[in-house]
């Protein structure tokens, strides 16, 4: 629980910075971004019970300044890794995906460059478009901003792709980014090179890009029309060389991965003497066969991997003890440190877990700490310098009360301390509530930030989720607030009502309930289609019975969904605002309409994960018992006591290759 909530309350963090950053009008500094960035990297990677509450995506909305684009194939980023055993259970996961019997892969490393992802589109070997990552599925297109870019050629001399994505990152040199800083105050200057990277490649005037000496390296491709371009990375490689794109020098081959361990660590320790940033190297597969037969989740490729650095330390000072109360009323402890400079990110917070952990380490207001970035990502405190502390500093004494001033309490078997207060108590879990509910993979409210949020519950415009829309109410009271006029007005209305449209997914998972992140929320709308079939269910004397019919939900999410729809409150207000939204219907394949189907026993020909996967797409609901309801049971080798009570039901039975044909 301490994580969970933890984890909710940096997403959420990140979520109110991101537009701020990517718009170049942050109210951070650069650098506590992306220590928070890296911070929830880490937390998922280490944790991943926390993948169902994230719902960050990749980079953020594209900024309205620029014309968008959309991405032939989405520009995923990469799964983290901190040491051999993480990328052994990495590609071990890729080999049961493929379901092989080994996992005798060949890999391409390389540098895995600091700096902004760019993806370059060719038509008829000319270059037609230039795309900033985006969120991943829509990008900007700054094709003017990249024309002077050292590496980017204008022609291709050697393709025969009518049309091809080459993607890489653009940055600077070291010895560049120094000069380049030197011409501005010191107020004005960039903190580091990949942030004067990302400033300077989203210009509006495209002439103060062009004066820049940002540098492109590919690391990849998204689409190319002609299959037989490339067959793997190396050959890859070969194109770019051919077609005059720089390369880092740094790549290479290897047939396992201690081998390229040792070679991650060589580069570990010389990255200092290379003269552009890199925070580790990244794995790849080689065959190109097998990265597309092992495709992608909605964030990470499953073919390649970052082997992110070692992690660094450095001594500071605490300088107070702070308490973050996230939405479900977890509480936080943080120590606001004197800021100091750990591998090139300026860090001034480390999280102290909890109030246990506190105690255990004897972590006072004063001390000097020793602050780790584990695996160069997230900051906490190692260890005290209790030779440094002074005669008079007092142990940390443990709140008693939330900053709402209600009671803190601890449930048994929770390392995590909480408000005893609910939602409508709290101002702060209300607050954090707000916020979780119009986020952008919520409600997707554009606009409707943290300090208006606070502002409309402060003049009491909201009390409740239903109150956002019916804000349009309240046009005289919000047209008068400081800095919020007619047109803004007009926006935020604009914004309400867009949001009207949604998912039922979506919907579901901006409820903020416990266990039903962004996974648990597509799971429940794929098994109830529309919101009619929905609402009629949530009344229902079955709704238990069929939430534990959905493959993939476990028992606390069950628990958590039934109770908030046992009250009254909830499931008015929930009626309500959908009755005011529009549900997308998810359609189903006419073969697959409303069937349900259970997979049992050891399939040859593919993972089990891969087969629901393939039946999801045709529009089954995967079913996780046999009951009277199933429709379909495929079965494999050593199929048990399901195979056998399917057969008393005389529910269809089919085997694997009878499953292969009906989906295709």
């Amino acid at each position: 629980m301490k994580k969970k909530e933890r984890f909710i309350k940096l997403r959420d963090e990140l979520k109110r910075y991101n537009k701020e950053y990517y718009n170049s009008n942050p109210s951070i500094e650069d650098s506590k971004y992306d220590d928070l960035k890296k911070k929830y990297d880490y937390l998922l990677l280490k944790n991943p019970e926390l993948n169902k509450f994230d719902n960050l995506g990749i980079g953020t909305t594209p900024s309205s300044k620029f014309e968008k684009f959309k991405h032939y194939e989405p520009m995923l980023s990469l799964s983290n890794s901190f040491n051999l055993n993480d990328s052994e259970d990495f590609f071990e996961k890729a080999t049961n995906y493929l379901k092989k019997q080994n996992s005798n892969y060949i890999f391409y490393v390389d540098c895995k460059i600091d700096g902004v992802s760019l993806s370059l589109i060719y038509k008829n070997n000319k270059l037609f478009k230039a795309v900033t990552r985006g969120d991943g599925l829509i990008g900007e297109e700054i094709t003017e901003n990249v024309l002077g870019i050292i590496g980017i050629p204008k022609v291709l001399k050697d393709c025969q792709s009518d049309l091809i994505e080459i993607r890489g990152e653009v940055f600077f040199f070291r010895s560049d980014f120094e000069k380049l800083n030197k011409q501005f105050e010191k107020k004005n200057q960039f903190s580091n090179p990949r942030n004067a990277a990302s400033g300077s490649l989203r210009q509006i005037n495209s002439k103060i890009t062009k004066d820049r000496p940002l540098r492109f390296i590919p690391h990849g491709y998204g689409k190319f029309s002609n299959d037989k371009e490339f067959f793997n990375f190396e050959e890859f490689l070969g194109f770019c060389k051919k077609n005059d794109f720089d390369q880092t020098g740094y790549a290479k081959k290897y047939s396992n991965l201690k081998s390229i361990y040792n070679y991650v660590s060589e580069i570990e320790k010389k990255r200092s003497s290379i003269n552009f940033d890199i925070d580790g190297m990244v794995i790849k597969i080689n065959d190109l066969d097998l990265q597309k037969m092992l495709g992608s989740t909605n964030k990470f490729p499953r073919w390649a991997i970052a082997a992110k650095f070692s992690s660094e330390e450095a001594l500071t000072q605490v300088e107070k003890i702070e308490l973050q109360i996230g939405r479900t009323g977890a509480i936080t402890p943080v120590a606001r440190l004197k800021p100091i400079n750990i591998g090139g990110v300026i860090v001034s917070n480390a999280t102290l877990h909890n109030f246990d952990e506190i105690i255990r380490k004897d972590i006072r207001i004063d001390d000097f700490v020793w602050i780790k970035r584990a695996g160069d990502v997230i900051p906490y405190v190692s260890k005290v310098e209790i030779e440094r502390r002074k005669k008079s500093s007092k142990k940390f004494v443990t709140p008693k009360k939330c900053l709402c001033g209600s009671k803190i309490i601890k449930i048994k078997n929770e390392a995590v301390q909480r408000c005893s207060a609910g939602k409508s108590l709290c101002k702060y879990q209300n607050l954090e509530t707000f916020k979780h509910f119009v986020s952008k993979k919520a409600m997707n409210i554009d606009g409707l930030g943290e300090k208006l949020i606070e502002k409309f519950i402060s003049l009491k415009l909201i009390s409740n989720k239903l109150d956002i829309y019916r804000l349009e109410n309240h046009k005289d009271k919000i047209i008068k607030i400081e800095g919020f006029g007619e047109k803004s007005f007009l926006n935020l209305i604009r914004s309400i009502n867009k949001s009207k449209t949604t998912t039922l997914s979506k919907y579901l998972f901006s409820l903020g309930l416990r266990y039903l992140g962004e996974n648990n929320s597509e799971l429940i709308s794929l098994y109830f289609k529309n919101k009619t079939r929905f609402k009629n269910f949530i009344q229902s004397k079955k709704l238990k019975e069929e939430l534990e019919n959905i493959d993939g939900l476990g028992e606390k999410a069950i628990s958590s969904f039934i109770s908030y729809f046992s009250d009254k409150i909830n499931i008015d207000e929930s009626f309500e605002i959908l009755d005011i939204i529009k549900i997308k219907e998810i359609e189903d394949d006419k073969m697959s309409l409303n069937k349900s189907i259970l997979f049992t026993g050891t399939l040859q020909k593919m993972s089990r994960d891969r087969a629901k996967e393939l039946a999801k797409k045709k529009g089954y609901k995967i079913a996780s018992n046999v009951s009277k309801n199933l429709d379909i049971l495929v079965f494999g080798e050593k199929s048990g006591s399901k195979l056998k009570k399917a057969k008393d039901l005389k529910i269809n039975i089919l085997n694997e290759k009878d499953f292969l044909n009906l989906i295709n």
